[in-house]
């Protein structure tokens, strides 16, 4: 950039040079203007130092030194001065000309590639509500600060013919392995939660294709809902909360937990599996937690206190429920760089009763020969 802008520069210091030393010597050396011409020349040296209309301006520039010089002795030299104005007209005619073909055929200069995008903050999640069968459902994820690695933690809450179903897992590993664990879990217990009333069986069906197909296991939860009661079956998942209306918080009892599905062929004499039946009122409500909150510690090194926290905000809504422990699981961690290690689930479910199975209207018609009744026939009657 500066070498370009020095040429665009020095036919106007030439013409000034030239002009000088011309007027200073011109008694004995009448010679000196001829050197103007080397200004329309240097766009034939370096073809594309100029531009097309540059070139005139330096020819025009040249013209303009060489009659000023020239009218203080003209009847000395004369054709000195003659042949110089003509020798830049014809050089300053042919560098445009040279300047406009160069300039018509000279590639396009490839276009510098876009500044990559700046990075976006990731946006912050938030709690996501649904009604799903028989239940209220709240959802809020808790992915890492950096989201360096993969999520982990899964859950799938579909409608059955056997009631409303909830699978909530925690896979272990950040890998590929992972990623075709969860795809396997999830495309057996669609098919099974549909299809097998028994959710024990349910749970020894996903061991056995985590075991056989994987190398992976995942700390799960089987629920079903139906008609105000729940199932459970524990897979080495943290325990969920009980919640009321009350303020009051308790750790569902869960009879025989067992281990991570993919690891029951690890219990001596083989795995029996047990379910665990209670109810849940329109007060009650269950929240469901992944093992990544029990992993939030604080600058001291404590872990979070979920059992007071969850006690404190039993009378909130669903989401207010869900934010306001999101946010005491951030304050909680926020002095410590490693507070938050994995990700995690929080979920809220509520079961409901329906209040009507289906609704039809009825088409009441008269039969054949019978009169109709008016209305005081009914009030009458």
């Amino acid at each position: 950039m500066r070498q370009v802008t020095w040429l665009r520069l020095l036919p106007v210091l030439l013409v000034v040079l030239v002009g000088a030393l011309d007027l200073t010597y011109h008694q004995q050396r009448q010679g000196i203007i001829v050197a103007l011409t080397a200004i329309p020349a240097l766009s034939l040296i370096m073809p594309g130092a100029q531009s097309p209309r540059q070139s005139l301006i330096s020819g025009a520039l040249a013209l303009a030194g060489t009659a000023v010089g020239g009218a203080v002795d003209w009847h000395s030299r004369p054709v000195v001065v003659m042949v110089t104005l003509a020798n830049i007209v014809l050089l300053t005619a042919i560098s445009h000309y040279l300047q406009r073909r160069w300039q018509a055929h000279e590639p396009a200069s490839p276009a510098l590639p876009a500044p990559p995008p700046a990075r976006q903050k990731a946006e912050a999640p938030t709690t996501q509500a649904h009604r799903l069968g028989e239940l209220h459902v709240a959802l809020r994820s808790l992915p890492q600060p950096d989201r360096t690695t993969m999520a982990a933690d899964l859950c799938d809450i579909r409608e059955t013919p056997y009631g409303t179903r909830v699978l909530v897992a925690d896979l272990m590993g950040k890998d590929d392995a992972t990623i075709a664990a969860g795809v396997e879990l999830l495309d057996r217990w669609r098919h099974l939660s549909a299809s097998e009333p028994s959710l024990a069986e349910i749970a020894r069906c996903l061991d056995n294709a985590l075991a056989d197909r994987t190398d992976r296991f995942a700390k799960t939860l089987l629920l079903t809902f139906k008609g105000g009661r729940g199932e459970l079956v524990c897979c080495g998942h943290p325990l969920p909360l009980l919640l009321s209306d009350h303020e009051d918080a308790r750790p569902l009892d869960v009879l025989a937990p067992l281990p991570p599905l993919g690891l029951f062929d690890l219990v001596p004499q083989g795995c029996p599996v047990y379910t665990t039946s209670f109810a849940v009122g329109s007060t009650q409500r269950l929240l469901i937690h992944t093992d990544g909150v029990e992993g939030v510690r604080d600058v001291a090194g404590a872990p979070f206190p979920l059992l007071e926290r969850a006690r404190s905000y039993a009378g909130h809504g669903a989401t207010a429920l869900l934010d306001a422990l999101a946010a005491d699981l951030e304050q909680h961690a926020h002095a410590s760089v490693d507070g938050i290690r994995d990700e995690a689930l929080l979920l809220l479910l509520q079961a409901e009763k329906r209040e009507f199975q289906h609704l039809t209207t009825t088409l009441h018609t008269p039969r054949p020969g019978t009169p109709a009744r008016s209305d005081d026939d009914r009030v009458g009657a």
